[in-house]
């Protein structure tokens, strides 16, 4: 599959491998720097939201036990996004990290243009 993005400055963003959509996040949504501890969102917050983690590592934890490790490449919150609850989970930065957050309409031009991006989110779901 081939994918070009282009951005309002004009740069174009080229997509050729279907396993890597962060090239794709990166050039629909809003790149952020998140320090290392960072909370990113917590449990019980709206979702506003999606993430991809293009750099980085993120750790999800709920009921203050830490569940699982994402990192780069994956997603997180899109379920949140898409069923319109609050977060299960409260997702901190190990490291420092760049996600591009994405709103839902973003992430709904990004399945349009790279649906095995559902694959990510499918693996969301099956995250304790």
């Amino acid at each position: 599959m081939y994918v070009a993005v282009t951005e309002a400055r004009g740069k174009t963003t080229t997509l050729e491998d279907e396993a890597d959509f962060r090239p794709l996040a990166r050039a629909l949504g809003t790149v952020i720097d998140f320090p290392a501890g960072a909370v990113i969102f917590r449990e019980g917050d709206p979702p506003r939201s999606m993430y991809v983690v293009l750099k980085g590592e993120i750790e999800l934890s709920a009921r203050r036990k830490a569940t699982e490790r994402m990192r780069e490449g994956q997603t997180l919150g899109a379920v949140s996004l898409v069923d319109e609850k609050p977060r299960t989970a409260t997702a901190r930065a190990v490291e420092p990290c760049e996600l591009a957050l994405l709103d839902k309409e973003a992430f709904r031009f990004m399945v349009k243009r790279a649906p095995h991006i559902v694959w990510s989110v499918l693996d969301e779901l099956g995250s304790p």
